[in-house]
């Protein structure tokens, strides 16, 4: 397995062990089982779940149709990153001892999952702080992205406040647009031959966790200054705790079963 890569992300990565390939059950009925809509909970009413729609619908009665569409579709957006990360973080992020777990149960797959989580959220910050519209022959395209929050802001102070936060966001991104542009979009035939490690700047979960503190406190800003309420995202019993939780279970299992064996061995 590809060591440079570790050292280009700071984070630990699992060996490759070569385990023999093993039949897998179709994945279809489960990943349609366990596909569960996002929903998120206004702090002021905890006991109300709120759809995505009628989230929308708020920010544009507080901000007015262009804002508030923006505004939500941004936090939108910004919530589903949150919950890829959250999602990482239970399953990378609770110490060498969860480490060994996913080691022990299958490190090829985990160590894939670990640098495809990894490159997600880089692609993902930097489509967050893109510039507002891309040229293209046919004309400008809009792109959903907090640059685009100020044209809309009409109260001055508000406007320059919203400047200097989206200043700081897009410093917080630039660590992920340098390895989009020469590694996760695009691969620089130069920097490859080097060697990625040495020409890209390392990344770790706290780079990644301080670009989206950046982004959500620009859009609390704004949702602040309207009086929108702020939502925190809803528990969701289908993620990465759900599968811990079951592989420690199979885990104590395996471990009973070699004991009674190892028992046996003994006796004979």
């Amino acid at each position: 397995m590809n060591v440079i890569w570790k050292a280009q992300y700071g984070n630990p990565s699992f060996p490759s062990l070569g385990l023999p390939r093993r039949d897998a059950d179709d994945p279809t009925p489960l990943a349609t089982a366990c596909y569960h809509p996002c929903k998120r909970i206004g702090a002021e009413t905890l006991q109300k779940a709120m759809t995505d729609e009628e989230l929308g619908g708020e920010y544009v009665r507080a901000m007015g149709s262009d804002l508030g569409q923006l505004c939500g579709e941004l936090r939108d957006d910004v919530d589903w990153l949150r919950r890829k990360w959250s999602n990482f973080q239970e399953l990378f992020g609770k110490g060498q001892e969860r480490i060994d777990l996913l080691n022990r149960a299958a490190s090829n797959f985990f160590y894939f999952l670990h640098r495809l989580f990894f490159e997600d959220a880089m692609l993902h910050l930097c489509r967050l702080s893109d510039p507002p519209k891309t040229r293209l022959r046919t004309g400008d395209r809009e792109n959903l992205s907090v640059l685009a929050l100020s044209a809309l802001v009409s109260d001055p102070i508000l406007k320059a406040s919203v400047g200097t936060k989206t200043g700081q966001v897009r410093k917080s991104c630039e660590f992920a647009r340098k390895w989009r542009n020469q590694r996760l979009a695009h691969t620089d035939l130069i920097n490859r031959r080097k060697g990625h490690a040495l020409t890209l700047p390392p990344v770790t979960g706290n780079d990644i966790e301080s670009a989206l503190k950046s982004i959500g406190d620009l859009l609390t800003l704004v949702e602040d200054h309207y009086g929108h309420p702020h939502s925190v995202l809803g528990p969701d019993p289908w993620g990465a705790k759900s599968l811990v939780h079951y592989l420690e279970k199979a885990d104590k299992a395996i471990e009973k079963e070699h004991e009674q064996w190892r028992k046996l061995a003994a006796k004979a």
